[in-house]
């Protein structure tokens, strides 16, 4: 379990949205990393192929490292305690919280291996994750949105400014 804090520090929320700006390259670029793996490995010319297949691990890379990074820091620095409402609602955001970092640690760490050891069972592994991404994504947002609107509790505040509470 974290500890808390009064609120999220402004490194924690530049790494959170940075994190978030990365990750949405990956989604939406990614696609193309089948094509750039067929032709590295056809002993085709790849070169105008390569911008694109070393910007995606080089990306990969650095969410890892951002994400280690962030991780550290919530279990250092803390983060704030869950605005208060029903447990299931509590630990479902936990939950939902936990389940982003495993994916953003997973899934690079399946790209490499899938460059560096077997395609085919990690290069599966990491291209499943993309629609789980995309749905813990979409219910993260509208959490955070119904939390805004209809519950009009401080948990989007305190994603979006500094020191909020």
């Amino acid at each position: 379990m974290a500890r808390h804090s009064d609120g999220y520090t402004p490194l924690q929320l530049s790494l959170h949205w940075l994190i978030v700006l990365l990750v949405f390259f990956q989604l939406i670029f990614g696609e193309d990393m089948g094509r750039y793996n067929y032709f590295l490995r056809s002993g085709q010319d790849a070169t105008p192929l390569l911008t694109g297949y070393y910007l995606h691990v080089g990306v990969g890379i650095a969410v890892l490292v951002l994400a280690l990074f962030r991780l550290g820091l919530r279990l250092i620095q803390g983060v704030p305690p869950s605005v208060p409402g029903p447990v299931l609602q509590v630990r479902a955001g936990e939950a939902l919280h936990y389940l982003f970092y495993f994916l953003l640690i997973a899934t690079p760490l399946t790209g490499l291996l899938a460059q560096y050891v077997d395609m085919r069972t990690f290069g599966e592994i990491h291209a499943a994750n993309k629609p789980i991404f995309v749905v813990l994504i979409l219910i993260h947002v509208a959490a955070a949105l119904y939390h805004h609107f209809v519950l009009k509790d401080s948990t989007l505040r305190r994603i979006m400014v500094p020191g909020t509470k």
